[in-house]
């Protein structure tokens, strides 16, 4: 299995790559840098003459819920509105202002502003005229520009309003995704036109089909030629059409091309094979636009006989949830983050995820593409009726149908995405009103893009449940595994598969994707862990469902990997039921009878049965001070057939495991400090180990880094990791020997923020300043605009100071 940092390593040249081949006849400019923010109403801010020289200079994306306050004070509040559904994370209204210097010819052209998020109720302005509002916080939109722009400085202007309570986790506050500025000429590629789809995709041949329009803006009829190209992932050309027509003034053109691809590079999550399709628009032979679309050759079909297929070959999901958060960047989509995440649960072992309840960012489905990952892409946690009240139901029955258009528009070229999903646990699923928005949603979705299947996470029983699969493709069910026997006795045909499950069900989950061909995968809730929902994996609901964790619970702490970007066991064990070979074993230790590794655990009394995502309180940990000479569980999990466990070398007895033990061997082991080690076998022979080492006191911090290289653009990031350490170089673990970390950026860079995993350390992220969470602490470095270089101090206390060099080059 390759590294994360091999996974990463593909992305940081990627934009170097893709800036060589910008076009000078048609330009796209990033407008990431140079925003001016406020919090709170203004008057007359959207004035170009405003005074805004007080504000404070950002960068985008950008997320206000997490800057401290004025005086230093931590973002996080017992007082703030959404409570325990936004992690104690504050909303409101904040300004943001940016001034745009263009020259006269720039302004002849078409300008198209492009906004990817803005969470949410955003108001643009251009100049004092207000152009557009967006009410989604989840989708991309754009502002036309022509002929309002002026030669020289104009401005613009964004407000917006997170009114609270919005969402059930943590949203965000502000411009959380990027901002770009597309400048066209008067022939040009209608840029959300582009459509590829590849019907045929077999070892010997593959059909690619593009769908496109152009535009005229001229007051005459122009003949112009369209020139595309075909780019195998070598860089060769491997088909090549031209098509000439003459467009009417002020008009627009639709252009149908197939190409063939002889032995094409499949796309698949084991292949990840990627294409471009490379357009050119010419008028007299002069190009005058010129757009790239990366997709993949590549089938995908779904039935209750076969299971899922992509390319004809049978696909497993091995799947996980995760909200849009970025920790200690906030809900702030910076490309690295979110690629990051999808790098970390592809080395964990997954093969698919879901982006709940909301459309992924393109720098998720582009690091899906990158990296094999299959994706549900979802739009909307509430339709007519609301969960919170001030979530999206408030402007769904004006809104779904542009929000549902930005989601399969920007997302339909990328071949991870798997399956279009219309909604999740929608309070009014399966009633008639439920089933017939479902239809309209689903019938337009299949208007845009009828390739994929529609899904929808149903969270009800029959036959409320059946009524809304019924206008589906695919059946997506929320903790309803229990359905999936008697819904196929009922419905043969149909496709199911698990939207989300607990991570304390894992392995009877998986059985059913193992023994039963209509279920096609399991997505855990979660993959990653995030901000809001605080404590559901720790104390989770109150009996009535009303309560979560108190203040300062912030995280939800149940992702399988956390934050940080650290496995927690839980992950260890289901890609030990994938039978990924990753870790092929591994051994964890039960939390002493007695201890607590968290308080708060059995906050709220429960009467079975009740939605339980906690996750085994095991740990990766042979540093139990004050056990000496009691007995401990320790837990084996492993994929090969026969264990053994050793203490200090001695043999604690060997095991069998197997589908029958549910891949796990339970030991009771007396504790004495050491190494304890489990060894795995296969027939007979040593295949594997895991060791765990007793700690001394901490003396050392390992400090690492997951790139040495930024770009200066403002947007790239590297992630330090500190693990603190004992004397022989032992990770320390026990809480009691954690140690206050401080990271110090100098240079060509800045320190974005600052976390440690720990779900209930409401201290501040952007300080620099963290007391480590199990011996960890994560910061994240955001380049500058300036090429240098970059100096990275961490001091721990007790600790040598430590320091890394990383280095600023020019675009």
């Amino acid at each position: 299995m390759p590294t994360l940092a091999k996974f990463l390593s593909r992305f940081w040249l990627t934009p170097l790559l893709c800036a060589t081949a910008v076009p000078a006849y048609a330009a796209t400019r990033s407008l990431s840098e140079d925003w001016l923010f406020t919090r709170g109403e203004v008057k007359g801010a959207e004035a170009s003459a405003f005074g805004d020289s007080g504000w404070l200079p950002v960068a985008v994306p950008h997320d206000w819920a997490v800057m401290d306050g004025p005086n230093g004070a931590p973002p996080f509040t017992p007082q703030a509105v959404g409570g325990q559904d936004s992690g104690y994370l504050p909303g409101g209204i904040g300004w943001y202002r940016r001034h745009l210097r263009l020259d006269s010819a720039e302004v002849q052209k078409l300008v198209r502003l492009n906004f990817e998020a803005v969470y949410m109720d955003a108001d643009i302005w251009l100049n004092g005229e207000l152009l557009a509002e967006h009410h989604f916080g989840y989708t991309a939109f754009t502002v036309d520009l022509t002929g309002k722009l002026k030669a020289g400085d104009n401005v613009i202007a964004v407000r917006v309003h997170h009114a609270d309570p919005s969402s059930r986790w943590y949203g965000g506050s502000g411009i959380i995704r990027p901002v770009s500025l597309d400048i066209l000429d008067c022939v040009h590629l209608q840029p959300d036109s582009i459509f590829v789809t590849t019907p045929v995709a077999t070892e010997a041949s593959g059909t690619v089909t593009v769908r496109a329009a152009t535009g005229n803006c001229a007051g005459r009829a122009q003949p112009m030629e369209l020139v595309t190209q075909i780019v195998a992932p070598n860089g060769d050309v491997v088909a090549q059409t031209s098509d000439v027509r003459t467009v009417a003034g002020k008009g627009n053109a639709d252009w149908n091309q197939s190409f063939t691809v002889p032995r094409p590079a499949l796309w698949s999550p084991d292949a990840p094979n990627l294409y471009t399709l490379v357009q050119q628009v010419r008028v007299q032979g002069a190009v005058t636009d010129e757009r790239r679309t990366r997709f993949g050759i590549r089938t995908i079909s779904a039935d209750a006989v076969n299971g899922l297929r992509v390319n004809g070959k049978p696909v497993r999901l091995r799947g996980g949830n995760f909200h849009h958060d970025n920790y200690m960047l906030g809900a702030a989509g910076f490309p690295d983050a979110d690629m990051r995440k999808v790098a970390l649960m592809k080395a964990a072992g997954y093969n698919a995820l879901r982006s709940s309840h909301n459309p992924a960012s393109q720098a998720t489905l582009d690091a899906a593409d990158e990296l094999g990952m299959l994706v549900i892409d979802e739009s909307f946690d509430a339709w007519n009726k609301s969960k919170r009240d001030m979530d999206y139901a408030r402007f769904f029955k004006t809104d779904w149908q542009q929000d549902i258009d930005s989601m399969v528009i920007s997302g339909r070229n990328h071949p991870s995405v798997l399956f279009w999903s219309i909604g999740n646990e929608i309070p009014e699923q399966g009633s008639p009103l439920g089933v017939d928005t479902g239809r309209k949603l689903a019938e337009r979705v299949r208007l845009l893009d009828p390739t994929r299947p529609v899904t929808q996470a149903v969270s009800t029983d029959a036959p409320a449940s059946d009524a809304q699969f019924a206008v589906l493709d695919i059946a997506g069910y929320n903790y309803r595994a229990n359905m999936f026997e008697d819904d196929h006795k009922k419905f043969p045909e149909r496709v199911m598969y698990t939207s989300e499950s607990l991570p304390l069900d894992a392995f009877s989950y998986w059985r059913k994707v193992e023994t039963m061909p209509w279920v096609i995968g399991d997505f855990v809730w979660t993959a990653v862990d995030y901000i809001g929902e605080s404590g559901i994996g720790w104390m989770g609901y109150s009996q009535d469902w009303q309560k979560l964790g108190p203040y300062p619970w912030h995280l939800a702490y149940c992702g399988e990997i956390d934050v940080t970007g650290r496995k927690r066991p839980a992950a260890y064990y289901r890609q030990i039921l994938w039978k990924t070979g990753i870790d092929p074993v591994v051994a964890f230790v039960r939390q002493p009878k007695g201890t607590e590794d968290l308080p708060d655990r059995h906050y709220y009394p429960i009467t079975p049965p009740h939605l339980d995502w906690s996750h085994p309180d095991v740990h990766p940990s042979w540093t139990w001070r004050g056990q000496e000479g009691k007995s401990l569980e320790v837990e084996v999990y492993s994929e090969l057939p026969e264990v053994e466990l050793f203490l200090n070398n001695k043999s604690l007895g060997r095991k069998m495991v197997s589908v029958d033990t549910e891949y796990k061997a339970l030991f009771n082991v007396t504790y004495a400090p050491g190494r304890l080690t489990a060894v795995g076998y296969r027939a007979g022979r040593e295949a594997a180990r895991w060791e765990l080492r007793t700690a001394g006191a901490p003396t050392s911090a390992k400090v690492s880094v997951d790139r040495q290289r930024l770009t200066a653009n403002g947007q790239d990031l590297a992630y330090v990791a500190v693990q603190l350490a004992d004397a022989d170089g032992t990770p320390i673990y026990a809480q009691a020997d954690d140690r206050r970390v401080t990271v110090r950026v100098t240079g060509a860079a800045n320190l974005a923020g600052i976390g440690n995993g720990d779900p209930r350390d409401a201290s501040s992220l952007q300080s620099g300043t963290r007391t480590s969470f199990h011996g960890r602490v994560v910061a994240v470095i955001r380049a500058g605009t300036q090429a240098g270089p970059v100096k990275v101090e961490v001091a721990v206390d007790g600790v040598p100071v430590q320091e890394l060099r990383l280095d600023t080059v020019s675009r």
